[in-house]
Order: C-alpha cells, then sequence, then structure tokens
C-alpha cells in the first residue's frame, strides 16, 4: 500500500511537533523544579513564608490557622531584609476554639523545626488582609522615614506580623538616623503607616559631688559614662558620646581634667575604652580593647605598653601589678608594664582580680574563687554550698566577697574569714585604687573600710542617687565624682 505525500509530510510535522513539545514540557518542568529548589533555599518574603509555613500546618491540622510571624536574627549572609526577603522566620499558629498551638521554623526556604504547645486562643489573621508584601511595605517605610538596616543587634531589616488593636499590623525594624533602635507599624492590607517609634537615651551624666555639700553638679550630659578614675585632683573620664539602645561604641571619647573636674581636654584615642587610671608616679593607663597604652602628660606622646591580638576580657592592677584576661590566658607584670608573663586561664572567669603581692584571684562562671601564688591554681574554701558569690573585689592583701545578705573578707596572709552582715543591701562593689565603693538597691552609694584592732566592717554613707544607673564611682581630695549611663525610652518619632 503507497502512502500520499501531502498524508506524510503531515504525518512528519505532527511527529515533530510532538517531540518538541515533550522536549519544551521537560525543559520547563525543569526550570520550574529549579526555581522551586532555589526558593527553598533562598531567601523569602513575609507572604512566601506565610503560604510554606500554612501548608505544612494544615498537615498537624487541618483546621490550623496563621496567627503571628516574625523573621528572625540569623549569620547567613544575603540581603538581611533589604529586599524584603529573610533566610529565617519563626510563625505560629492556632486551632481556633482551642489551646492547641504550633509553632514551625522556617530556615533558607525550608521547614526547619516544628513544635506543638498549648497556649491561648489566639484570633487568626486572615490571609486577605494582607494585600502587601515585606517588599512593598519596607519601600514605604524607607520612603517616609529614611528606616536603615541595623548593625549590631537584630541586623538588617526585620519584620513582624501580629495582631494589633485587633488589626493585623506588619512591624518593621531597623534603625534611623541617630542609629536608634525604630520601629515602624504599617497596616498591610492598605499602606497605613499606624505608628514609629524609637528608643531614645535618657540621662547618661558625671555627676560630682563637692566635699561638704549634698547638692550635685552635672558636668556632663547625655553621654554613656563607662568609668572615672582619679588620682588627687586630676580625673578621667571615659564612654560613648552617641550611644544606642544597642551600641555603645558609636563614638568612644576619653577625656582627661587636672582641676577637679572644671576643664576636660580630650585624648587622641578613636577606640573604645575598656579601663583607665593613673598609677602613684601621676600616669595615666588606658586599657582599649585590645592595647595598654600609658600617657604622663595629655601634650605627651602616647605610648604602647602591651599590643594583643585578642580581646581584653577583663583588667585588674594593685600598685605596679597589673592582670590582664584575653583569649583563656592571663598576661601579668609586677613592674607596671615593663616584662610580662603569660599563663592560662584555669577555667571560664567572670572576673579577674590582682592582689598588690601578686596573688591572682579569679571568679569562675560557677561562682567559685580561685588563687594563684605560686605555679598552680587552688579553690577557695567558703565553709558553706548555702552561699553564693556574687561578686568580689581585692584591696591590698584582702578579698571581699559578696553573698546574698553576707559580706566576707579574707586576708591573703593570715588566710582567715571575717564575716559580716549585709545591712546596707549592697548589691554591687566598685575598686578604685585603695578605695572600695559600694551600691545598694536603692542607689546609694558607701564608702567601705574594714580593719582595725577588732577587724570592723565600716559601711559609710556617701549619697543617694535615685532613678539613675550608676556605672561608677571615683573620688578626688575636693569630692565624690559619679558616672551614670543612660536609660532608652521609646519614644514617638517626631
Amino acid at each position: 500500500m503507497s502512502i500520499k505525500k501531502p498524508f506524510l509530510y503531515t504525518l512528519v510535522f505532527l511527529i515533530i511537533v510532538s517531540i518538541l513539545f515533550f522536549i519544551g514540557f521537560k525543559v520547563i518542568n525543569a526550570n520550574n523544579n529549579e526555581l522551586v529548589l532555589k526558593e527553598k533555599n533562598g531567601e523569602l518574603t513575609l507572604k512566601e513564608s506565610i503560604n510554606l509555613g500554612l501548608s505544612s500546618a494544615k498537615k498537624w491540622n487541618k483546621d490550623a490557622m496563621f496567627y503571628k510571624i516574625t523573621s528572625s536574627d540569623e549569620n547567613r549572609g544575603g540581603t538581611r531584609g533589604d529586599t524584603g526577603k529573610r533566610y529565617d522566620w519563626n510563625l505560629f499558629f492556632t486551632v481556633p476554639g482551642t489551646d492547641k498551638q504550633l509553632i514551625l521554623g522556617i530556615a533558607k526556604g525550608s521547614i526547619d523545626f516544628e513544635h506543638e504547645v498549648i497556649g491561648p486562643d489566639e484570633p487568626p489573621i486572615m490571609l486577605d488582609d494582607i494585600k502587601l508584601d515585606s517588599p512593598d511595605l519596607l519601600k514605604i517605610v524607607k520612603d517616609k522615614y529614611n528606616l536603615q538596616k541595623g548593625e549590631d543587634w537584630a541586623t538588617g531589616y526585620h519584620f513582624t506580623l501580629d495582631t494589633i488593636d485587633d488589626k493585623p499590623i506588619v512591624t518593621v525594624v531597623g534603625i534611623d538616623n541617630d542609629k536608634l533602635f525604630t520601629k515602624i507599624s504599617i497596616n498591610p492590607k492598605n499602606g497605613k503607616i499606624t505608628g514609629a517609634i524609637h528608643k531614645v537615651p535618657k540621662g547618661g551624666e558625671l555627676i560630682s559631688l563637692p566635699s561638704g555639700t549634698n547638692t550635685p553638679k552635672i558636668t556632663k550630659r547625655e553621654m554613656y559614662i563607662k568609668g572615672i578614675s582619679s588620682s588627687d585632683n586630676s580625673l578621667v573620664a571615659w564612654g560613648d558620646q552617641k550611644p544606642t539602645g544597642i551600641n555603645s561604641t558609636n563614638q568612644p571619647f576619653i577625656e582627661l581634667s587636672n582641676n577637679n573636674g572644671e576643664s576636660w581636654n580630650p585624648l587622641t584615642i578613636d577606640e573604645n575604652i575598656v579601663y583607665a587610671w593613673f598609677t602613684s608616679n601621676k600616669k595615666l593607663y588606658i586599657a582599649t580593647e585590645s592595647e595598654l597604652l600609658s600617657i604622663k602628660n595629655t601634650e605627651d606622646k602616647i605610648d604602647s605598653i602591651l599590643s594583643l591580638k585578642t580581646q581584653i576580657e577583663g583588667i585588674d592592677y594593685s600598685t605596679d601589678k597589673i592582670a590582664i584576661l584575653s583569649n583563656k590566658n592571663i598576661y601579668t607584670t609586677n613592674d607596671n608594664g615593663a616584662s610580662w608573663n603569660v599563663t592560662s586561664e584555669p577555667e571560664p572567669l567572670l572576673s579577674l582580680q590582682v592582689s598588690n603581692t601578686g596573688i591572682l584571684i579569679g571568679l569562675t562562671q560557677d561562682r567559685k574563687v580561685l588563687l594563684k601564688s605560686g605555679v598552680k591554681w587552688d579553690t577557695l574554701k567558703l565553709s558553706t554550698d548555702e552561699l553564693e558569690v556574687s561578686d568580689l573585689k581585692v584591696i591590698n592583701n584582702d578579698i571581699l566577697l559578696l553573698m546574698d545578705n553576707e559580706i566576707w573578707v579574707y586576708n591573703l596572709e593570715n588566710e582567715r574569714f571575717n564575716k559580716f552582715d549585709n545591712t546596707s543591701k549592697i548589691i554591687q562593689i566598685i575598686k578604685k585604687g585603695s578605695n572600695l565603693f559600694g551600691i545598694s538597691e536603692d542607689g546609694t552609694i558607701y564608702l567601705i573600710d574594714w580593719g582595725g584592732d577588732s577587724f570592723e566592717l565600716k559601711v559609710n554613707r556617701l549619697f543617694l542617687i535615685e532613678n539613675k544607673i550608676v556605672a561608677d564611682v571615683g573620688m578626688t581630695k575636693n569630692g565624690l565624682f559619679i558616672a551614670t549611663i543612660p536609660d532608652f525610652i521609646w519614644e514617638d518619632i517626631k
């Protein structure tokens, strides 16, 4: 049987079209799978995350409904919310009329974890009320408030969606032009901004109290005064001139006064200052995050005493003895830094102290007290397991230990304890040279002294400072100086 040519041409054409369609379908399907794969391994918008989480929540319970979502911080890189997308999200689902809830975690486009919990009956958010996605909402708040990426904590832009005043509200989190922590609330249904707040510093002062008076004088304002040290009529103060609720190293400063705080001269050190003190010969020692410096006068060259590649975690001094904790190592000197020895940290320490004879004293994370006077470390036995050491400081050869409702003094020479009731309710102790100050629960500042034939503990009240956060205390011949740090309060953006 012969086949006519027109029919043959038609048959061949149909076969070719079928093959091309089949190949094209495979290519399109492969491309679609690749796009899905990319989505699963990438960043998602708020709405994409809700849709992904909802499909999983419906498998948990067919009546599950969405009621809350928040992005979470991570170190995966990416755009960190600059495109309205994040790698990690936490979603919350409820079964209306019950106490059943499901928490889902999304990481890089996939369900990372699921936790069933019991909670209150939360009002669900209807998906139809989420007209605008996170990229759209971010553009609105950027255009109006110039919202910028968070830098230190909550890095980049973050997004939450919750019910506020019976309405679904998305909150976009970032920082403002002054690097203050900022939240902008916006209705995802119509794009209307419902609130804009930022966390502003309140307080942060250097307060002086001249001898013989109870009238304080404020010498510095609106700063984060981290520390104050003194010698005769000389003072050194350090901190941050532009603190935020997240970062207190934005504009580090250190200033020196040689006239009891009447005037100040800045030192040209543009690094964050950890600590500073005067030696007996009036030399100023300054510790940055990784270096110990010294200077005699403001006109003199600043000398480097010790330079480290790792961060200084703790520092203490006593006469010509200095001890520095950094990256599991302890650096010690008995000659004000002319020569150094290095020893290993015995276990993680909360604080490190040094006596005037060079004995090292450490408070561990599990509140043990360790001593090192030779080669090895020994544990100081406290004769009780019921009391926990909350703070300790070393003056000369005495260790003062703050424990619950008691204050103990241990002498390193005779190895004896003296115990006293903490009747002043001191919760913090501050060491400055040979002076020891105590801060009570109500903000009263005390000068602590002990000794005498009967070995008494004397707690002398100096000043009550109310509604301020005390960071440090110093004393000159002419009075008391109190360094405070600001509190951070949410305020409407004007």
